[in-house]
């Protein structure tokens, strides 16, 4: 079972306190007042997501195992400013586990006091908070259940308590801002990553709008780490400064005191203003004393090996993501990776023009992040620490657009041994005109464009920046490439076409004479593998992307925007055009083959499946070799061994049916009727509307082994029947006008 520990604190004179503390920076009172009691909670089946603190004087008031942030406090700025409190999942309110549980209502109820800013405030609370208003009513609080709509306007509540999700309509939010404005508080809750795909622009989602004032935000991706026990552990800013001395201080012999120590070391995440700066410069001094802490290949990192440097690497981590631009100092491994900046580099001003519209890729793409923000290229790189300011035009501001330093926003959180730093990638969103951003590991700049967007040409100016190699096919001058732009001092580079945009080290290209041609090879790629999924013109979507990374976050390669992929004979060749031509990258193709599937013709078993006919396709209709060449599992010896296993083995679908073997089901389909059937159905999924989709997992091998039959004009059923696809009677209905395959491959089998 997972649990949420709070621990006990001191506590002061609770009604004095409530009434004189106002400034939050580091205050341990108004920690120690939130903890107070203690207990355990017990998470059960919740996944919450994050939050992050946008303004110094915000708190982190819940964390998870690693010290992210899952609920945080925060006042509004306003004269008579609310208090406001955001938990990153609706059950904290409203979960019956969670309200049976004392240690949660004990929680709720110490912030409703400090919200409401008095010892027993009156509570008003939304009336699908029923359980907690009579959780609350118990603990002998006084609180009546009214929409925002019916609240009192010339009378606004001393607490609000609301799951603030998509129900919570534009009037409602707006009465609660202005009763916030009044001095109201406000105690919300909400899912963020739930909802993450009906707001591109999540700073529009309803707990955003509500928790922003006070320099809170939940976060529209990830969620707490669940691995261990959520642990939160209040400890004061004069505690975190001990361990942090008695750490530097050398070797502590005694681990259960070491361990107690780094605890409370891991605290300082959680410190804000002055409080934060002195923790910095300590944390610097203590990384230098301990380190150089540089993960590398050849020396991973292992988590667990060290605790201390566990600890280090997780706060330097953490702080990379949330601390104001250049808060943090450069990070010792970044001049290892992601690559050193020449000391005598220029930093630039430069004025670029960029599409600021959101093209996206074919709906339902889960593989291929098909909703993903864009990542355009500036030609600008951060060097480790280094500010970078961007003036943006004022009308995307607060849209959901972004400054982003770092090509690769894989975590490492899952990997057994780190070859880096977890997470490379930092981004800003752009709320107004100016926006300042640091990376501590440096970085590629990119402007990321939100869904939705449709601004045409954009004009920005960046400041700060180092000279990255940028190639655009079309518009870069290949005389200037050769001469100047490839020799550009920053380590990564990029090369961009209407189709694809690599991000690579720039030790990649640097001997590169003729992008073009490279460029137009991958262009080649895009548009093939479109022609499989049912003829797409690739004219109205986004530019895919890949991106070279010492390690990714899962696999060899992964799919997605972008593609990741090693920094091995695969990046040699992605700048080779004619390595692409002539010996073609299975790899590639398999990771393309994922951004092009869909669920709703999913098979059981094919996630890794599917994706290969796209591998086969582009060997045999680009490359030009066979597709025994393309790949070891598919030399005819094999195809037919795995076949043989299966059958022998009592055609166990449930078990046996995946990968490989159930590629052979597709191959021998294609082998006799071709690719078209294929391009034909992947045709018709892309237009099926709504009401015709599968909804179950039997509702789509059904309309699967129909449509395909119907496409190949034979009635295949008994062929997927021999290999055990489970299929139902309505399949026999719908094809007895077309004639039976009956010399399929396995028809002997």
């Amino acid at each position: 079972m997972r649990m949420i520990r709070l621990f006990p604190a001191l506590f002061l004179c609770l009604l004095t306190f409530l009434q004189t503390i106002t400034t939050l920076v580091a205050n341990d009172e108004v920690l120690a007042l939130l903890t107070r009691d203690g207990g355990e909670i017990q998470s059960g089946n919740l996944a919450p997501g994050l939050v992050e603190l946008t303004r110094d004087e915000a708190f982190t008031l819940l964390k998870d195992a690693k010290g992210s942030p899952l609920a945080a406090g925060g006042e509004t700025p306003d004269k008579r400013g609310g208090r406001v409190v955001a938990f990153a999942h609706d059950g904290f309110l409203k979960s019956p586990e969670m309200m049976a549980q004392e240690a949660n209502v004990n929680l709720i109820a110490n912030v409703v006091r400090w919200c409401g800013r008095s010892s027993t405030p009156e509570v008003t609370l939304h009336p699908g908070l029923g359980g907690l208003a009579e959780a609350l009513t118990e603990k002998g609080f006084k609180t009546e259940l009214v929409t925002p709509g019916n609240l009192d306007s010339s009378r606004p509540p001393a607490v609000y308590v609301v799951v603030a999700q998509r129900e919570l309509g534009d009037e409602e939010i707006t009465k609660l801002l202005d009763h916030a404005e009044k001095g109201s508080g406000l105690v919300i809750a909400a899912t963020p990553w739930a909802f993450a795909d009906a707001y591109p622009n999540f700073a529009d989602f309803p707990a955003n709008r509500l928790a922003a004032p006070a320099g809170i935000q939940l976060r529209a991706g990830g969620s707490a780490d669940r691995s261990q026990p959520f642990a939160v552990r209040y400890a004061s800013s004069d505690s975190v400064f001990e361990a942090l001395e008695e750490l530097s201080g050398g070797p502590v012999a005694d681990t259960v005191k070491r361990g107690a120590l780094i605890a409370t070391l891991r605290e300082g995440v959680s410190l804000r203003g002055e409080a934060m700066t002195r923790f910095v410069s300590g944390l610097r001094s203590l990384s230098e004393q301990v380190g150089p802490i540089i993960p590398t290949n050849e020396n991973p990192l292992i988590p667990g090996a060290n605790p201390l440097i566990d600890a280090i690497v997780a706060i330097e981590d953490e702080l990379n993501q949330t601390l104001s631009a250049g808060r943090l100092y450069p990070i010792a491994a970044a001049n290892d990776y992601p690559g050193a900046v020449p000391d005598d580099a220029p930093r630039l001003e430069k004025s670029i023009t960029l599409d600021g519209t959101w093209r996206g890729w074919l709906s339902g793409r889960g593989a291929a992040g098909w909703t993903a923000k864009e990542m355009r290229p500036t030609g600008l790189y951060a060097a480790p620490g280094e500010v970078i300011t961007v003036r943006a035009p004022a009308e995307i501001t607060g849209q959901g657009f972004e400054v982003v330093i770092g090509a690769y926003n894989g975590n490492l959180a899952n990997r057994d041994k780190w070859e880096r730093y977890p997470r490379l990638q930092r981004s800003i969103e752009i709320k107004g005109e100016v926006t300042t951003i640091s990376n501590s590991l440096g970085g590629l700049i990119t402007i990321r464009v939100p869904r939705g967007a449709g601004h045409g040409s954009l004009d920005f100016h960046l400041t700060g920046g180092v000279a990255a190699p940028l190639y655009i096919a079309g518009e870069t001058d290949l005389n200037e490439w050769r001469t100047r732009i490839r020799k550009s001092p920053a380590p990564w580079a990029e090369l961009a076409s209407d189709r694809l945009i690599l991000a690579i080290p720039s030790s990649f290209i640097r001997g590169l004479d003729d992008p073009d041609k490279v460029m137009q090879a991958w262009d080649e790629i895009i548009e093939k593998s479109a022609e499989l999924c049912g003829g797409v013109d690739r004219e109205p979507y986004r530019a895919e992307r890949i991106v070279f990374e010492r390690q990714t976050s899962a696999g060899y390669m992964h799919s997605s925007y972008p593609v990741a992929a090693p920094q091995d004979n695969s990046a040699t060749q992605a700048v080779d055009a004619r390595a692409l031509r002539e010996e073609g990258n299975w790899g590639f193709f398999h990771e393309y083959g994922h951004n092009h599937q869909h669920d709703l013709w999913a098979l059981p078993g094919t996630g890794e499946t599917t994706c290969n006919l796209w591998s086969v396709y582009l060997f045999e209709e680009w490359v030009g070799k066979p597709r025994a060449e393309g790949h070891n599992a598919i030399r005819p010896l094999d195809r037919k061994q795995r076949m043989n296993a299966y059958f022998d083995g009592g055609r166990n679908f449930e078990k046996d049916w995946s990968m490989w073997v159930a590629l052979e089901t597709y191959l021998q389909v294609q082998e006799t009727f071709g690719w078209d059937p294929f391009i034909k159905i992947f045709a018709e999924y892309n237009t099926l509307p709504e009401s015709e989709w599968p909804k179950t997992q039997q509702e789509k091998n059904d309309q699967w082994v129909i449509r395909l039959s119907r496409a190949c004009g034979k009635n295949l059923a008994p062929f997927w029947r021999k290999w055990n696809l489970p299929l139902t009677g309505l399949v026999d209905e719908s094809l007895r006008d077309l004639p039976v395959w009956e010399d399929h491959p396995v028809a002997g089998l």
